[in-house]
């Protein structure tokens, strides 16, 4: 990797620290980057700031192609703090889903639109929802081994040819959750601060239990509580939306040597 000097910020939503990067970098280019910033300036995932393609106000490219709510969310807050003088609703565009989503920036906050699963499916044992971008189970039980966190992600990710893939494993009292989270194309597995799509899943999942409505869940995971929330209709599940607060901190400049 030859070098090159990026700008990026640090940004924490419910301590699920991404790593936004504010300088182009070729898509060829940006798994490598993104893996040697995780090991120079830590974080569990690295985010691509990129000009909007689909009509949204922003986009951002996550380090593997895959969609990731919390990294959304940061996008928000980031195009919300840098232009103060537009108010209202960011429509924010992400790997891994083919439409601008809506973001409401709330005080030090975001709230998310998140798309729903293209469907809901088992594997293992597991209820599963699949989005186009990532895949997660929902599970009950003892907190998995790395070991088993790894095979189960990556029989995800190979089932359901996703680019990235996580196991929720859901307190007894569904208020509390462990995200494990794995990345194809860096070949990184985390078990992550928060989950905010892994939030969005399990509320798809858990409310099939209220099928009319809508119902809320505050999942508090390692790094903060993600407030998931799900909307059915005759039994159809017709909307899913995260929150929580996202903390930024100041952009600074590194460069990446060659190799």
């Amino acid at each position: 990797m030859s070098g090159m000097e990026l700008e990026l910020l640090r940004a924490d939503p419910a301590g699920n620290v991404t790593l936004l990067v504010l300088t182009p970098v070729e898509p060829a280019r940006r798994s490598a980057v993104a893996r040697s910033l995780l090991r120079r300036c830590g974080g569990e995932q690295v985010g691509f700031v990129t000009p909007p393609r689909l009509g949204g106000t922003c986009r951002l490219e996550m380090m593997g192609g895959e969609f990731c709510g919390n990294a959304l969310r940061c996008l928000g807050r980031w195009w919300a703090d840098a232009h103060p003088e537009e108010t209202g609703a960011v429509y924010g565009e992400i790997s891994g889903c083919d439409r601008p989503l809506t973001l409401w920036p709330e005080g030090n906050g975001v709230r998310a639109e998140l798309p729903l699963p293209e469907h809901l499916s088992e594997w293992e044992g597991m209820p599963v929802a699949v989005f186009s971008g990532i895949v997660h189970a929902l599970r009950t039980g003892p907190v998995l081994s790395e070991t088993e966190a790894a095979r189960l992600t990556a029989g995800l990710c190979e089932r359901y040819a996703a680019p990235a893939a996580g196991v929720m494993t859901l307190g007894e009292d569904r208020r509390s959750m462990i995200p494990a989270v794995y990345v194809r194309d860096t070949d990184t597995l985390y078990f992550e601060s928060s989950c905010a799509s892994g939030s969005a899943a399990a509320a798809a999942i858990l409310s099939r239990e209220t099928p009319e409505g809508e119902s809320v869940w505050p999942l508090r995971q390692p790094g903060g509580t993600v407030l998931a929330s799900a909307r059915r209709e005759n039994g159809v599940l017709t909307a899913l939306r995260i929150a929580g607060p996202v903390f930024l901190g100041e952009p600074f400049r590194i460069r990446l040597g060659t190799g």
